[in-house]
C-alpha cells in the first residue's frame, strides 16, 4: 500500500504517455503502483474473485490500446480506474452472480471455518449496501483511495461521497 501513496499521479500520467509513444513496458510501472486499486474497483463491481482477475487482466490491455486518447492535464489515475469500472459494469451486465464457497474449495482452497464464516458475514454485510455504497466502501477501504478521487471516479461530489461512505459504515456497523 505504501507503493500506492507514493504514485502520484504525474507519474500515471507519464506512464501513460510512454505506453502511448508504443513504450509497453511502461505498463509495468501501472501494474506496480495500481493493482491492487484496479483490482479493487473490479470487485466492487462484481464481488467474484476470478471475475475481478479477468477484469484486470481486460484494464491493462484496454490501457494499452486506448492510451493514446488520454487527455495530458487530466487525472491520469481516475482514467485507468474508470477503464476497470467500465470493464467491470460491462461483466456485471452480462452475468449475474452468486457467491458459492464450493467454487472456493473445489479451487484447492482450504479455509478455516470461522474464517470462512467471517469472511461470508462481511461480504453478506457489504451485499446487503446499494451498488454505489458498496463501490465507495470498497474503494475506500481495499484500494485505499481518497474521498475525492472516488468522488470523481463514481461522478459525484466529494461531499456526497462522504456522506454515503459515512451511512454505509453505518449501515455496516449495524449488520456487524
Amino acid at each position: 500500500m505504501e507503493l500506492d501513496k507514493l504514485f502520484e499521479n504525474a507519474d500515471c500520467e507519464k506512464a501513460l504517455m510512454k505506453i502511448s509513444d508504443g513504450d509497453h513496458d511502461a505498463l509495468r510501472v501501472i501494474y506496480k503502483h495500481m493493482n491492487r486499486q484496479i483490482y479493487a474497483v473490479a470487485y466492487a463491481v462484481l464481488s467474484d474473485f476470478s471475475l475481478s482477475d479477468d477484469v484486470v487482466q481486460e484494464t491493462y490491455i484496454k490501457i494499452i490500446e486506448k492510451a493514446f486518447s488520454y487527455r495530458k492535464g487530466t487525472n491520469a489515475r481516475a482514467w485507468v480506474l474508470s477503464i476497470a469500472r467500465n470493464i467491470a459494469i460491462d461483466y456485471y451486465r452480462k452475468r449475474k452472480f452468486e457467491c458459492d464457497t464450493d467454487e472456493l474449495t473445489d479451487a484447492g482452497m482450504r479455509f478455516d471455518e470461522s474464517t470462512v464464516l467471517s469472511s461470508m458475514e462481511v461480504k453478506k454485510a457489504l451485499d446487503s449496501l446499494s451498488d454505489e455504497e458498496r463501490q465507495i466502501v470498497t474503494l475506500k477501504v481495499y484500494a485505499g483511495l481518497k474521498h475525492r478521487e472516488i468522488a470523481e471516479l463514481l461522478g459525484i461530489t466529494t461531499e456526497a461521497c462522504k456522506k454515503k461512505y459515512q451511512r454505509a459504515a453505518d449501515k455496516l456497523r449495524e449488520s456487524l
